[in-house]
């Protein structure tokens, strides 16, 4: 098998691995996003994991991260969509908003 195979196939086991965390609403193009975007590099934590400022913290945190692995980091739309996702299913957010 060539490297090229065996890496597509980790990514798509680690996809559909990060697929099957915790993640609200999964099927909607935010919470793709989060499992595409933050997915791709670690595990996906469940959003309730941490309150909206941690997620804020955390997300302006691996921007620098993407920049710093040669990837194009979330762009203004992406991390405001991103961070509405997150603030609305974090922990400490109301239980039906």
């Amino acid at each position: 098998m060539s490297r090229r195979t065996v890496l597509v196939t980790v990514l798509a086991v680690a996809t559909l691995v990060a697929c099957s965390a915790d993640v609200p609403e999964a099927e909607t193009p935010p919470a793709q996003l989060y499992v595409n975007r933050c997915g791709g590099c670690h595990r996906v934590y469940a959003p309730a994991s941490m309150t909206a400022a941690m997620w804020e913290m955390q997300v302006e945190r691996m921007q620098g991260e993407l920049v710093r692995r040669g990837l194009p980091p979330l762009t203004k739309e992406e991390r405001e969509t991103l961070l509405v996702y997150l603030r609305r299913h974090g922990s400490g957010a109301p239980a039906n908003p």
